[in-house]
C-alpha cells in the first residue's frame, strides 16, 4: 500500500484548495514511492506554497520511506491513525475491514485514504461502507485502486463506473474527480509519473467508458460526503443497463438518415470485414487518448 505520484499531487492540491487533513486515517502503513524528478517538483512546490516555512520538505527522503512525513509536512496531517488487519507493518488499530466499523469510528476523521487496500478485501460492500461512514460531514475520501492490466494482484480490479455510482448524493457523497493513469511496469510503484486523466460519468457519456491499454491502469477517487445518510438503501446499477431501461421496449434511439444507410451498407459486408470493422471501432474509443471519454490534466 503507497502513495505515488499522482496520489500525492492530488492530496497537495487538494490541501492547498482548503481541504483539512488534520485527522487522518490510512488503511495501512502506507509507503512514499517518489522518482527523482518527482521527489523535485514536490520540494518546489512545497517551497513555492509556503515560503516561510522552515520545514525542508522531504530532507532525507529514500525511495519507498514510509510516508509519514510527507502526510505531516506537505497535507499537514497532526493526528493519523493507521488501520490494518495486522500490526506487522507498526499499524495503531487492529481491524479487519470486511468486518463493520465499531460506532466510535463513525464521522471520527477529516480525511480517509486508501491508496491499495480495498482490492485486497474481499468483503467490497462493507469495507466501501466502513470508508464512507469513518468521514466527518465535509470531510473528504480518497481512494486509490487498480483499473486495469493488475489481475492477480488482489481480489479485484475497479472500473470508474463504480465509483461514480457509490459517490452519489443518494449515499451522502458528492464525487469531485476520478482520475486514472497508466504505468509502465508491472509493479506500479516503479514507474515515473505518466500523463493523468479524469473520467467522464458513463452516465453523462450515455454510454460505457471503457479502457483498453498496454500498461497497468491505477484510478484515484475524490469525493466529500455532504450528509449522513444509510448507505446502499437502494444498490448501484450500471448507467448504460438503465438507460436502455429507461427508453422502454428495448427500442434504439433514432438515427438521422444518413447513418440509417451506412448501417444498411454495414449489414451487407462479409462477417469478417464487419466484425473487424467493429473491433477497430472500438479500440479507438477504448483509448486514453480519446478527449470525449478522457480529459488530460496538466
Amino acid at each position: 500500500m503507497a502513495i505515488c505520484y499522482w496520489d500525492a499531487r492530488i492530496f497537495f492540491d487538494a490541501r492547498l484548495k482548503g481541504v483539512s487533513f488534520a485527522k487522518t486515517a490510512t488503511l495501512g502503513h502506507l509507503s512514499l514511492y517518489l522518482h527523482p524528478s518527482e521527489t523535485a517538483y514536490f520540494r518546489r512546490e512545497y517551497r513555492s506554497n509556503f515560503p516561510n516555512s522552515t520545514v525542508e520538505p522531504l530532507k532525507n527522503y529514500k525511495f519507498g520511506d514510509y510516508s509519514d512525513q510527507f502526510l505531516a509536512d506537505f497535507l499537514g496531517v497532526t493526528d493519523r491513525t493507521v488501520f490494518d488487519a495486522s500490526d506487522y507493518e507498526g499499524a495503531d488499530t487492529i481491524h479487519d475491514f470486511n468486518q463493520p466499523i465499531p460506532e466510535s469510528l463513525k464521522n471520527a476523521f477529516d480525511v480517509v485514504i486508501d491508496c491499495g487496500a480495498l482490492e485486497h478485501i474481499f468483503n467490497f460492500p462493507t469495507a466501501i461502507s466502513n470508508l464512507m461512514n469513518m468521514v466527518k460531514i465535509g470531510g473528504s475520501l480518497f481512494t486509490s485502486s487498480p483499473s486495469n492490466n493488475l489481475c492477480g494482484h488482489g481480489f479485484f480490479q475497479f472500473s470508474p463506473e463504480l465509483m461514480f455510482r457509490v459517490f452519489t448524493k443518494e449515499n451522502g457523497f458528492e464525487l469531485r474527480r476520478i482520475v486514472v493513469t497508466e504505468g509502465v511496469f508491472p509493479s506500479f510503484e516503479m514507474s515515473p509519473h505518466r500523463a493523468a486523466y479524469e473520467v467522464v460519468d458513463p452516465a453523462s457519456a450515455h454510454t460505457r467508458v471503457e479502457l483498453l491499454t498496454h500498461g497497468p491502469v491505477t484510478m484515484l477517487a475524490e469525493a466529500v460526503k455532504i450528509e449522513n445518510v444509510p448507505l446502499f438503501r437502494n444498490f448501484p446499477l450500471q448507467s448504460d443497463y438503465i438507460s436502455l431501461w429507461e427508453q422502454g421496449g428495448g427500442q434504439a434511439p433514432s438515427k438521422s438518415a444518413a447513418r440509417r444507410i451506412l448501417k444498411s451498407v454495414y449489414r451487407l459486408l462479409p462477417q469478417p470485414m464487419s466484425i473487424w470493422i467493429a473491433g477497430m471501432r472500438q479500440k479507438r474509443a477504448f483509448v486514453l487518448s480519446n478527449k470525449k471519454y478522457y480529459k488530460r490534466l496538466a
